[in-house]
């Protein structure tokens, strides 16, 4: 066989086997070839979460708001916390809406491997899809959470002539990918060692209950003591929340420099997320 007959061949090879995988290669490009698959699995999720429910969707529109009524009983006339003039529906419903995004997109990226194992031991395609369909699932909740939320401010604005609307507003956007990559890094980095060590989802379950509590879900950041406020601070969901509020309710300034930090820290959080997860999927499936 000549130089050339060899170089029409190896130009038709699609794959190549290493022993040796590189570090920063994550595949993300694959991520567009399977594009319907995620779709499928977004739409599977969404269907899966109302079947055999009396009112189905409406739930979306319910479990904030149900939340957000508890804390305005619990928090707001029995422990008579502050929300800083804000009403506090408004002020409750709009920790509640970020949290239980962050919550719901690291709690369904944590369970990646242990949720999925039957299907990923019978087809192969990138473990990623996963992850990536449940954040997408979780923003379509979303969205239909935040059309709640501005109903009720626009009530406050339009009826009671409260707050200032202003080009602050086009920051939402850029907070709610923060949010949810700050939560895909998490999940990724914890789905890993969940899937090794099943006492670690204990642990990380309670670490979750107590993170609603380190975050101004139901307080404002000037209850918390000025020698805490730095580490307050370093919380990535704190600039996210207190920076949600500060758009919509003229509340504060905002901290350009502490959210700056939650970008810094998330980015690096989600890379080794990508990384890591990348590197241990087929080790993962061995021991599941």
């Amino acid at each position: 066989m000549n130089l050339n007959e060899k170089e029409d061949i190896t130009a038709d090879w699609q794959w190549e086997i290493n022993a040796t995988q590189s570090w920063f290669k994550l595949g993300l490009r694959d991520l567009y070839s399977y594009r319907g698959l995620i779709m499928r699995f977004v739409r599977r999720d969404l269907i899966a979460s109302y079947q055999q429910t009396i009112i189905g969707p409406v739930w979306m529109f319910l479990q904030p708001l149900l939340t957000t009524i508890i804390y305005l009983i619990v928090f707001g006339s029995f422990a008579k916390l502050s929300t800083d003039g804000v009403p506090k529906i408004l002020f409750y419903l709009s920790g509640t809406i970020i949290w239980t995004f962050f919550f719901d997109n690291i709690s369904g990226t944590m369970y990646t491997f242990i949720t999925n194992a039957h299907i990923f031991n019978k087809v192969y395609f990138p473990r990623l899809i996963v992850p990536i369909s449940n954040i997408i699932t979780q923003s379509v909740r979303l969205s239909i959470q935040l059309m709640l939320f501005v109903v009720i401010f626009l009530f406050y604005h339009i009826v009671y002539d409260q707050f200032d609307l202003s080009y602050t507003l086009l920051l939402i956007p850029f907070l709610i990918i923060l949010t949810a990559a700050f939560a895909l890094g998490s999940g990724l980095l914890i789905s890993v060692f969940t899937a090794r060590y099943r006492d670690i989802d204990t642990f990380f379950q309670y670490i979750l209950r107590l993170g609603m509590f380190v975050t101004p879900v139901v307080f404002p950041s000037s209850l918390v003591p000025e020698k805490y406020q730095f580490l307050f601070w370093l919380n990535p969901l704190t600039p996210i929340i207190e920076t949600f509020r500060a758009v919509f309710f003229n509340q504060g300034a905002i901290q350009y420099n502490y959210l700056l930090l939650a970008v810094a820290s998330t980015t690096i959080l989600l890379m080794l997320g990508l990384v890591l997860f990348k590197r241990r999927e087929t080790e993962v499936m061995d021991i599941i």
